[in-house]
């Protein structure tokens, strides 16, 4: 019996963990739901309150219980989990294409690619060139691989 109530006790902490999660948002998080600030803010003010957030999280865990029975197997919270993060990729594609797009024509010509292409590859050589000698030597790269890895948000050391 102790035994049951151990687990019990367990498997409801687990829950309220993994809502928690299922209900987390922010910038950058990346690796679980986010939230739309505008969708959580119900009444349209502009301001987000604690019983948005909250309502926002309960109708979140009610769409992902397809059957209705008030608990998520593993399967409906992967499912649910699925659906955003495609919904996010979705979202990322479409703003990726429109910043490609650059006359909104709704097509991407390979002038507007290799425009884009040419702005990005010169802001890479820009930050990975820190003696501006205009090559990258073997030292830089290797600082470079290091910025990849995990100094993301953190510009490179220029030196000069």
């Amino acid at each position: 019996m102790k035994k049951l109530a151990v687990i019990t006790v367990l498997l409801a902490g687990t829950g309220a963990v993994a809502l928690t999660a299922f209900g987390q948002a922010g910038p950058g998080r990346g690796h679980g739901p986010q939230m739309n600030l505008e969708q959580v803010d119900i009444n349209g003010d502009g301001n987000i309150s604690l019983d948005e957030i909250n309502a926002d999280r309960s109708a979140r865990f009610a769409s992902a219980d397809a059957n209705g029975d008030g608990g998520l197997t593993l399967d409906e919270f992967t499912s649910a989990r699925e659906a955003e993060r495609e919904a996010r990729q979705a979202e990322r594609m479409t703003k990726h294409f429109e910043r490609l797009d650059a006359d909104g024509d709704g097509i991407v010509s390979l002038a507007e690619q290799d425009a884009f292409a040419a702005e990005r590859t010169e802001k890479m050589f820009q930050r990975v060139d820190s003696n501006d000698d205009g090559v990258i030597s073997e030292a830089e790269r290797e600082a470079a691989k290091g910025f990849r890895r995990g100094h993301r948000g953190k510009h490179m050391q220029r030196d000069g």
